[in-house]
């Protein structure tokens, strides 16, 4: 039976000068569907990867349930490869799959996860994900215990609609070695290798210091921020 009360709607565009949706740049999701209530759910705002075609909106945040988890609703576009290969060093990474064809990469071991799936990573396991499908991919993660990542993403998503990363959508070198520095209780890329890191920190960050780098502005930790960069669904 047709149900004539569904909608598809299309949010998390970016915006032009004069705050008008771009278009092509944001996802489709059905009015009545899950991804709406999880929408509906949202404690912050959706942040986008413009360059990428990556959104992440907050779901839960640590600082509301006393450090226990972060959650989010992770949106890759299609055959997005999604980020490098890392460790959290302090918290468990759960991945429940919505909709989408995924490859999970574990501990250097590829497998396949589709909706309904469910996966949870340990601390410490080198781990990376990507969509391989043909459409939007949807996906639920969270950190047990709550950590710093939505900061690094809100950080990271800040610099790309600023065009301060590579086209590979990366911090450039200075910037990797003060955000690497900071964020190294949360995520550590597994390239360059550890070691080659921390030497490449103690040797460059002197100089990005001297030269004004941050791990992060404040400004990308507000909502401002992101309401007049990305189109925000109605509350």
């Amino acid at each position: 039976m047709l149900d004539l009360g569904m909608a598809i709607l299309t949010t998390g565009e970016t915006l032009d000068e004069d705050g008008n949706p771009i278009p092509g740049t944001g996802f489709e999701y059905e009015s009545d569907g899950y991804i709406a209530e999880l929408l509906a759910q949202r404690v912050g705002p959706i942040i986008s990867q413009p360059a990428l075609g990556e959104f992440v909106i907050p779901l839960a945040y640590g600082r509301d349930n006393n450090g226990e988890l972060e959650r989010m609703l992770v949106i890759f576009s299609p055959k997005n490869k999604g980020p490098p290969e890392h460790v959290h060093p302090n918290y468990d990474e759960l991945f429940e799959v919505i909709s989408g064809d995924y490859v999970f990469s574990v501990n250097r071991k590829d497998q396949k996860a589709g909706p309904g799936d469910k996966l949870t990573v340990k601390k410490g396991v080198p781990h990376r994900w990507r969509n391989v499908g043909e459409d939007y991919g949807f996906t639920i993660a969270e950190s047990r215990p709550a950590a710093r990542m939505l900061e690094v993403l809100f950080s990271i998503f800040g610099m790309a609609h600023e065009g301060k990363l590579t086209k590979k959508g990366q911090p450039k070198l200075f910037h990797a070695i003060v955000i690497g520095r900071e964020y190294s209780d949360d995520t550590v890329p597994t390239f360059p290798p550890p070691f080659i890191t921390y030497f490449l920190s103690m040797l460059l960050m002197p100089f990005a210091k001297l030269l004004g780098y941050k791990s992060t502005e404040p400004r990308y930790l507000e909502d401002s921020f992101w309401e007049k960069r990305v189109n925000q669904p109605p509350k």
